[in-house]
């Protein structure tokens, strides 16, 4: 079944497997709030488990914002999770803070032993490093784009994805897929980024690198407000030529159906592919909802052009 809060927004989500249960993490803030748009400056992490990635079970809400001052004491922002070597649970998240006004982001985490309870495990947020990335200035009219964080290991690493900007770029096409290493996961080396501006593309949001059939892709989102070619599309697909890339992401697909956004692949666990993403803007009206997620084999991909 869909995860539909009768009293809460939900947008974006990831799904991580730790063998017996599934874990959503989520997106929420409450309708209380009446205009959706206020709901970024107001979320928190809500979790869920399943055992078939369908029928979820609401469990204590991971994360909300710190008490403060911090980097994470405004609001809670999307992330991905991990099984840790020892077999625990870490979540890593986008925090923003009070005193840039919510327009900085920085990343942060969590561990939880018995995938439950979430206690932060940050001593030092991962940020932005200005010899590649642009950072946020009070002259600007747009934040400083460093979130989304997606962690995985390849070759005996773990590699963290971000949502970034290159500098000194038209801000329409300055979104770059941003990258940090460690061996540890406690320990974070920013470097350059793993793609290069240009593309039509100001923000390569909740971006995932998988491999689906061989086939290695880059899934990514950029509303049509941050595109500097009108059209179509919310969530796109690159091709690539490893994890790391390098992908193609000028010639990026879109995704259908297109209400769906922050679009998540995941693998479950008889092999299957599936496609997920919330239900974003519904006949002109924010819905704010998970619906079930969509095989994969039957999301078309569409070119821009």
């Amino acid at each position: 079944m869909a995860l539909e809060l009768a009293d809460h927004w939900l947008w974006d989500h990831w799904i991580a497997d730790d063998g017996e249960r599934y874990h959503l993490f989520f997106l929420r803030a409450s309708r209380a709030l009446h205009d959706p748009q206020r709901r970024h400056f107001n979320a928190s992490m809500g979790h869920a488990v399943s055992t078939d990635a369908r029928t979820w079970t609401l469990m204590p809400d991971a994360l909300v914002h710190s008490d403060g001052p911090a980097f994470d004491d405004k609001a809670i922002w999307t992330g991905s999770t991990v099984v840790k070597p020892d077999g625990t649970l870490r979540v890593f998240y986008t925090g923003i803070s009070h005193v840039e006004a919510g327009m900085v982001q920085r990343v942060g985490w969590a561990d939880s032993t018995d995938g439950v309870t979430f206690e932060r495990a940050c001593a030092e947020p991962v940020t932005a490093d200005n010899r590649w990335y642009q950072t946020w200035n009070p002259a600007y009219s747009h934040d400083e784009a460093w979130r989304d964080p997606f962690v995985f290991e390849h070759e005996g690493r773990w590699h963290m994805l971000v949502t970034a900007r290159a500098k000194d770029v038209d801000v329409k096409h300055s979104g770059v897929i941003g990258h940090a290493v460690s061996d540890d996961l406690d320990h974070w080396e920013v470097l350059p980024p793993l793609t290069e501006p240009g593309a039509p593309f100001g923000q390569l949001e909740v971006s995932q690198s998988r491999e689906v059939d061989g086939r290695h892709l880059l899934v990514f989102c950029c509303g049509q407000d941050m595109q500097a070619e009108p059209g179509p599309g919310g969530v796109w697909v690159a091709e690539g030529e490893g994890p790391l890339g390098p992908w193609d992401v000028a010639g990026a697909r879109y995704v259908q159906p297109e209400h769906l956004y922050a679009g998540q692949l995941l693998p479950l666990r008889d092999g299957r592919w599936v496609y997920t993403g919330f239900n974003d803007v519904v006949d002109g009206a924010f819905v704010g909802s998970a619906p079930d997620p969509i095989p994969w084999e039957e999301i078309e991909l569409v070119a821009r052009n």
